[in-house]
């Protein structure tokens, strides 16, 4: 009796384990085995901010580009960099912040759009390549778009009507897809997809799904709840303690990477 008191615990926790490790391996196997039409592709990847500036007219702004968590602030005099400008000189506001080089980093945009993408297919095409992979295209202040605004949306610089996109996405409510529509930016994004698949080529994208940017309308709601301490939610953040990440040093090799 005894013995079967201490068999049956640990039974069940083998069992656990042995199912979890089954789980695990399933998961295991299925990433490792992508679609087979994969395997015969040639790929492309595409970073689309720095790829081809196809519309000027919907360039990044420091409205655009804001972000409350920006190391640096952007300047009143900031400007898009060259596409043939030397890697390593500094844009003049860049040297009139007095910052140096790595710092300014971040703040660097040359425009790269979806119709700069598309501008460029047939050449691709002639490259032979016969897949894209994008970087992420979501709304995001950011030149790297992993920090999410707008999961749902295309960032509104890649699109034709930058503004207007803008005011689409401040009608909607968030949590209510009765609500939600389409942007410029994303239907832009609808074309370059059919004329992939008119040419017979693939696309992917990237998305990091596990973490967002701090202009995220669900964090940015949370700093509104929490001001508001007159709420039941409120009263709970109250004390909140809220930390962004600390100044980085972007000159030395730890900062970099």
């Amino acid at each position: 009796m005894k013995n079967s008191t201490y068999f049956l615990p640990l039974l069940i926790v083998v069992l656990m384990l042995t199912s979890c490790k089954q789980t695990q391996t399933q998961k295991s196997k299925a990433m490792d085995n992508p679609p087979e039409w994969a395997k015969e592709m040639i790929w492309y990847q595409v970073f689309v901010e720095r790829f081809n500036n196809g519309d000027p007219t919907n360039n990044p702004t420091p409205e655009t580009m804001f972000a409350s968590s920006d190391f640096n602030q952007i300047p009143t005099d900031w400007t898009l960099t060259p596409w043939t400008q030397n890697w390593y000189e500094q844009e003049q506001w860049a040297k009139n912040m007095g910052v140096k080089f790595y710092d300014g980093l971040q703040l660097r945009r040359f425009g790269g759009d979806l119709q700069g993408v598309l501008d460029k297919l047939d050449y691709l095409q002639d490259l032979g390549i016969t897949a894209l992979y994008l970087n992420p295209i979501n709304d995001a202040p950011s030149l790297h778009k992993y920090d999410a605004r707008n999961w749902r949306h295309v960032d509104v610089t890649f699109g034709p009507d930058p503004s207007g996109d803008m005011e689409i996405i401040a009608s909607e409510i968030p949590d209510d897809p009765a609500t939600w529509k389409w942007t410029s930016a994303d239907k832009l994004f609808l074309k370059l997809v059919d004329e992939l698949h008119k040419r017979g080529m693939r696309i992917i994208m990237d998305y990091s799904w596990n973490h967002t940017g701090v202009e995220f309308w669900a964090w940015q709601d949370v700093l509104k709840i929490r001001i508001n301490q007159n709420t039941k939610i409120g009263t709970k953040l109250k004390d909140m303690t809220i930390r962004l990440l600390p100044k980085m040093n972007f000159n030395t090799r730890a900062g970099r990477t």
